[in-house]
């Protein structure tokens, strides 16, 4: 068994990488993760974990570089810890274990490693490495099988909070899709094909690149009237880091009406798609409501089932329309093992 550290994701094997767990999709994608490498704000390194030439763990950990978090959401202090377990978390002081950005960890460890005696001991080569640099270790946006692990190897002495679920659709590869919902669902999305058929609508499927000078605007407008503030060249510096994803194919659909004009933008990974951002600025309307919900599902489900796509990511937040159209939840978890836990388990200590 060889287990040690890494300073680039280069020095492992993409599809190996990758296969070692999935759950967060593009997020945590090999790709993905070498493209936050180049980010002047982290410094990455990786605990790759060999058994007989077979990686069983290849886990991202970062520091931050910056005297304030990049990211609030990224900011331990506002996960409303129990005992104010995150108050103590500055970014001179904490070891992120899994992700900095997107807001969804992978763990990528295998099953056998995940087992409590198996994966504390990949646990306390982290908290060795954290406590070396005055550094506890800080879980951002975890999956439930990946925090249920976690905790298992650690006697629950990590400090929890689940902050946000992620929404999905399954199955879409199956002809029988929509049969299998339940009725309340199935009338939802047939009230909106009536809506959608009442709005003379033109839609289309493009490569951003032909569609970004007009829909990066509209994309930062929809951001900025949500409370999200945005400028047009930073939807169009967002996707640009898209582009040069080479396991990612971008694309845009569109849907135009007499009065209004809109955009969804969908990433495709794997057998995966993930729905992205929308712009489809104004005012409230039923020609507004039949743009926005077929471009935000209707429009994405045909391309998923036309292409064999089984399962789209919805993205968080705004669950009760998602719930109505179909969409199920994962819960997604932060979490704090303190300054005092963190140095008990860097000496093994049970």
């Amino acid at each position: 068994m060889a287990m040690g550290f890494t300073s680039a994701i280069g020095d492992f094997d993409q599809k190996e990488f990758d296969s070692l767990d999935t759950t967060a999709g593009i997020a945590s994608s090999y790709h993905r993760l070498r493209q936050k490498e180049q980010d002047a704000r982290w410094l990455t390194s990786y605990l790759g974990w060999f058994e007989e030439d077979r990686m069983r763990a290849a886990v991202p950990v970062y520091r931050c570089r910056t005297q304030s978090w990049p990211d609030k959401l990224y900011d331990p202090r506002s996960w409303n810890l129990l005992g104010d377990a995150g108050g103590g978390c500055s970014p001179g002081n904490s070891l992120l274990v899994g992700g900095c950005a997107d807001r969804r960890t992978g763990f990528h460890v295998d099953a056998v490693a995940r087992t409590p005696a198996r994966l504390r001991s990949l646990l306390v080569e982290l908290a060795r490495h954290a406590v070396d640099e005055g550094r506890s270790l800080v879980f951002p946006y975890m999956y439930t099988d990946a925090r249920n692990a976690l905790s298992a190897a650690t006697e629950d002495t990590i400090v929890w909070a689940a902050l946000e679920r992620e929404s999905h659709i399954f199955g879409l590869s199956d002809p029988q899709w929509e049969s299998t919902l339940p009725s309340k669902v199935r009338n939802t999305l047939r009230r909106d094909q009536r809506k959608i058929a009442d709005v003379p609508m033109t839609v289309s499927e493009a490569p951003w690149c032909e569609i970004e000078t007009w829909a990066a605007e509209l994309i930062a407008e929809h951001n900025s009237l949500k409370g999200e503030p945005d400028r047009s060249e930073f939807v169009s510096f967002r996707y640009f880091d898209w582009q040069q994803n080479p396991a990612v194919d971008l694309m845009a659909l569109t849907a135009q009406s007499p009065g209004l004009r809109g955009v969804q933008t969908v990433l495709l990974w794997e057998d995966e798609m993930e729905v992205y951002e929308v712009g489809l600025p104004g005012e409230d309307s039923d020609e507004r409501f039949a743009l926005y919900v077929n471009l935000l599902f209707h429009l994405p489900i045909q391309y998923a089932r036309s292409r064999g796509i089984d399962h789209i990511r919805l993205g968080l937040r705004a669950e009760t329309p998602k719930a109505a159209r179909g969409a199920v939840f994962e819960d997604l978890h932060c979490g704090v093992l303190g300054p005092a836990e963190t140095k008990r388990l860097a000496r093994g200590v049970s």
